[in-house]
């Protein structure tokens, strides 16, 4: 039995459970280490593009709009900084017209040749690192941050010893350092900047998704525990 943490919840018909329980036996922990909030908004900027690094965002966004009914002009473009993102919008009958490849510093500059002159809105979560704005502050006419969510770290959690640790943003990797010690364990990370504060954090074993979505992440995990061969340490 192979068991995998993943600092998000799966609902049971996850695509990442599916995946997982589809290629041999896994025991999943799924628990997320941040909290979210919904910050209140009561009006949306003119804008040419409204664009999402999470699916977090897409969902607190779209909540807020259908209680304020809301009405976005249908002349507004979509952006997703990834497959899974792009996925969720979906779920609200939007079609993105720009999806990138989850790496921010590739989508920045991907999304920047489509936003000369353009206003361009980002809903998301208070503290957000703001990754692709600083890639599109040249080309775009103006920048419009919105607050929509909160998150922060928790600290009254408990992750059973696993193989494999799949971390889902860098935020639930600060709040799992504070805790834990990172430095003897496999570690999968989301994307490039969940990567990149792991190995700030002490994680030495680190993999990367090729995409953001929970396939993918399931993927990877099924990919390392067959090079692995059935001799991953047990943590």
């Amino acid at each position: 039995m192979t068991r995998v943490f993943i600092s998000r919840h799966l609902p049971e018909n996850s695509s990442f459970r599916e995946k997982l329980a589809s290629f041999g036996s896994f025991i999943i922990q799924d628990e997320p280490l941040i909290g979210l909030l919904p910050l209140p908004f009561s009006i949306i900027e003119p804008c040419d593009w409204i664009f999402f690094s999470s699916k977090n965002a897409v969902s607190f966004f779209f909540k807020q709009i259908k209680s304020l009914s809301i009405k976005i002009p249908t002349s507004v473009k979509w952006g997703a900084i990834g497959l899974a993102t792009a996925k969720e919008l979906l779920t609200y009958q939007i079609t993105a017209d720009f999806s990138g490849n989850g790496n921010p510093e590739e989508v920045g500059i991907s999304f920047s040749t489509l936003v000369t002159g353009k206003k361009v809105l980002f809903p998301s979560a208070k503290n957000s690192r703001e990754s692709i704005q600083r890639f599109i502050k040249n080309e775009a006419l103006e920048i419009i941050n919105l607050a929509i969510y909160d998150n922060l770290p928790k600290s009254n959690f408990e992750v059973a010893p696993s193989d494999i640790y799949v971390f889902t943003s860098p935020l639930n990797v600060i709040a799992y350092s504070k805790k834990y010690d990172l430095s003897d364990k496999n570690c999968l990370a989301i994307g490039e900047t969940t990567a990149q504060q792991l190995k700030y954090s002490g994680a030495t074993s680190v993999i990367t998704s090729p995409f953001t979505t929970e396939e993918s992440m399931a993927q990877s995990i099924i990919d390392f525990s067959g090079i692995k061969s059935g001799n991953i340490p047990n943590n």
